[in-house]
């Protein structure tokens, strides 16, 4: 107790945690606290592995003490002209859910640990305190599915201590150990995050000064693109200062503007029982060999999405197809979520904020065994209608015509699929994670986590060597058969070491 308890004064006193707004005399600190002995916390997990032997059903532990809880507000007001932020048609029709991810950060210059709590951590808050009076909307709360209300409500801030090394915990990461050091408040679940903070944080800091950065997001109004594009500025808010960082744009509402008379995408698509969880790495070398597969002709080789996810796919229909009924004709989905700006003429800008995605749609019949190269054109068929021409459909008043017609398209899939036969797959590859520094190394693992969905895959890249981790969550049925899919183990390990890929 008395070591949290110095921990607490180290955190609670210094200046750098207390920021007072600048145009006020009343102190304004930009972090508020609550009791810490209300927070000291030790979370004990199960291991949820789908194999259903002796040897997994154990015990895995978390020592993890809670040192500060609080709200991190812009170091300057919102103005009032600026108080309401709408959401774009996309934001609108996507899922209501919270994103978990997390970047695991090296102690290089063996820094003690109290100095990463009081220097590190420190400056994390007030770099991130900087970047939210650019940023405002993610100091928010969402109202709707049409607005948020640019409150100053801030972002929600946990400070914790793991009782390992960073090695020790990533020697064997799970799914559920890598979720005890999401934040935790009472009213943030995954499934929903209307009337809660836009975005949370949880400082993790262990036994070594290594730090595992755990952010959850409200998936209305954050993408792929746009959580890299933050984490970026913050990062450089953090090593340089706030001028050095490149403003976010903040206009996607104009160019795709929503519409109260459309409804968004059925959340029975979505969100469903418990998911299992695990990891499947694709070196270069079965990439390359994907990636050789005899494809129809077209302008292009296919990407390493394309073929990963085609792979995936593959063997999760499989699997669907052996705990539940398909007749001949029943049809198994791939939506595969695409960033929007590049393929915009011309392009729209990086720093777009919102989700300004879209997901292309494939169909196959796994009672007729398909095979791979068949599974990798459906792919890149369905990712290549999202063209430039697709872009410029979505804008403005005709994008509602769009949006309208595609609701149809996935009205009338429900109708004839069990909502169950269906999968998602989004790409976080070729985003510069790795090369994010926050002032004190580069990440050695980014962990995109699952947002509460029970079919979904995530393509995240390997730190090194050209490689894909596929976060994959099905149900533990379908999981136990996909995992030992013999195709899937011709090209993917299971669940290896991420320390593995540090060299």
């Amino acid at each position: 107790m008395m070591m949290m308890r110095s921990y607490l004064k180290r955190t609670l006193s210094a200046p750098q945690y207390l920021l007072h707004s600048r145009f006020s005399h009343t102190p304004n600190p930009s972090m508020s606290t609550l009791s810490s002995s209300t927070f000291r916390h030790h979370y004990t997990t199960h291991d949820s592995s789908c194999r259903f032997d002796d040897e997994n059903n154990i015990t895995k532990r978390v020592d993890l003490e809670i040192i500060s809880i609080g709200s991190i507000k812009p170091a300057y007001p919102t103005p009032n002209h600026l108080r309401t932020f709408n959401l774009s048609i996309i934001d609108q029709m996507f899922f209501d859910s919270n994103t978990p991810t997390i970047l695991f950060l090296p102690n290089t210059d063996n820094t003690s640990v109290s100095d990463v709590i009081a220097t590190r951590s420190g400056r994390l808050k007030e770099s991130l305190s900087e970047l939210l009076t650019q940023y405002y909307p993610f100091a928010g709360e969402i109202v709707d599915i049409f607005s948020i209300d640019c409150n100053d409500k801030g972002v929600y801030f946990v400070e914790a201590r793991v009782n390992q090394t960073l090695q020790e915990f990533l020697h064997q990461p799970d799914d559920q150990k890598l979720k005890e050091l999401i934040p935790k408040h009472p009213s943030i679940t995954t499934e929903s995050s209307l009337g809660n903070f836009v975005i949370s944080v949880q400082v993790n800091v262990f036994n070594c000064g290594g730090i595992g950065l755990c952010t959850s997001l409200s998936h209305k109004i954050f993408d792929g693109t746009t959580y890299f594009t933050f984490m970026k500025a913050w990062a450089t808010a953090a090593r340089s200062g706030s001028s050095q960082i490149i403003p976010p744009c903040l206009v996607a509402s104009d160019i795709f503007p929503n519409n109260p008379f459309i409804k968004q995408w059925p959340s029975k698509l979505w969100h469903t029982k418990l998911p299992c969880t695990k990891r499947f790495v694709f070196d270069s070398m079965a990439l390359a060999s994907l990636k050789a597969q005899p494809v129809a002709p077209a302008l292009r080789g296919p990407t390493r999405t394309e073929v990963t996810a085609a792979v995936v796919w593959k063997a999760a229909a499989k699997a669907a197809t052996t705990v539940r009924r398909f007749s001949p004709d029943s049809p198994h989905a791939l939506f595969t979520f695409v960033n929007l700006r590049k393929r915009a003429s011309p392009p729209l800008p990086t720093e777009l904020i919102g989700n300004v995605i879209s997901a292309g749609n494939a169909i196959c019949f796994p009672n007729k065994q398909p095979d791979l190269v068949t599974m990798i054109d459906e792919v890149r068929k369905s990712i290549s209608k999202l063209d430039s021409g697709y872009v410029e459909s979505l804008k403005r008043e005709k994008g509602h015509e769009t949006f309208i017609g595609f609701q149809k398209i996935i009205n009338d899939l429900i109708e004839v699929m069990n909502e169950e036969n269906c999968l998602f797959a989004t790409s976080l590859l070729n985003t510069g994670i790795y090369e994010m520094d926050f002032g004190w190394g580069k990440p050695i693992w980014f962990y995109h986590m699952n947002p509460g969905c029970s079919r979904i895959v995530s393509l995240n890249e390997v730190k090194k060597g050209g490689g894909v981790e596929a976060v994959v969550s099905l149900s533990s049925e379908e999981m136990e058969i996909f995992e030992s899919d013999p195709e899937v183990l011709s090209y993917a390990t299971v669940n290896p070491s991420p320390l593995r890929f540090l060299n």
